[in-house]
Formats: C-alpha cells, sequence, structure tokens
C-alpha cells in the first residue's frame, strides 16, 4: 500500500508540475500574441495550426481521457486566438486637491 501510496504521491506532483508549465507557457503565448510585431505573427499562424490539428484530432474516435485532453487543449488554443480587450488603467490620477 506503501508503494501505491508512492506513486499517486509521484504522480500528483508531476501533475501540478505540468499545470505549472502550462500557466507559463500559455503566458508566454498569450505576450507573443499581443506584441504586435512579426513574432505575434508567426505565433498566430502556429496556434492556428494547432487549432485545425486539434479540430481533426476530434473527428477521430477517441478513448475518454484522450478527449479530455483534446478537448482541453481545444479550448486553451481558443483561448489564445480570441482577441483580448484592451486593459483599463489601473488609477487614475484626478488633478485636484491641494496645490502649492
Amino acid at each position: 500500500m506503501a508503494d501505491l501510496n508512492a506513486v499517486l504521491t509521484r504522480l500528483n506532483d508531476r501533475l501540478l508540475r505540468l499545470e505549472g508549465e502550462l500557466f507559463v507557457l500559455r503566458s508566454l503565448a498569450r505576450a507573443t500574441l499581443t506584441a504586435g510585431d512579426d513574432h505575434a505573427a508567426r505565433m498566430r499562424k502556429l496556434v492556428e495550426a494547432a487549432k485545425v490539428a486539434l479540430d481533426d484530432e476530434a473527428k477521430r474516435e477517441l478513448d475518454k481521457p484522450t478527449r479530455k485532453y483534446v478537448d482541453a487543449a481545444t479550448a486553451l488554443v481558443e483561448e489564445l486566438l480570441v482577441e483580448p480587450t484592451p486593459a483599463r488603467p489601473l488609477f487614475t490620477v484626478i488633478d485636484g486637491g491641494r496645490r502649492d
């Protein structure tokens, strides 16, 4: 039973590490896509190609774990392809108050 717990602990650690790496990669991809330069255009083409590949994969008959993986990857790619809304300023300077 201790061996099973050790295996489960290692798997959980790996999943947490992969989740962290995915978060970092998604952040880097989002930053690249919003850069507005030639790197952004290349990244957009890569993400669009990934969407086409995932759409083709989704048409195939897949087992349940693979289907969940493909669905999650498709959701991530679709999220990256959505144009982000421009951020509002974090604070606004109000002209007024005490003057010297």
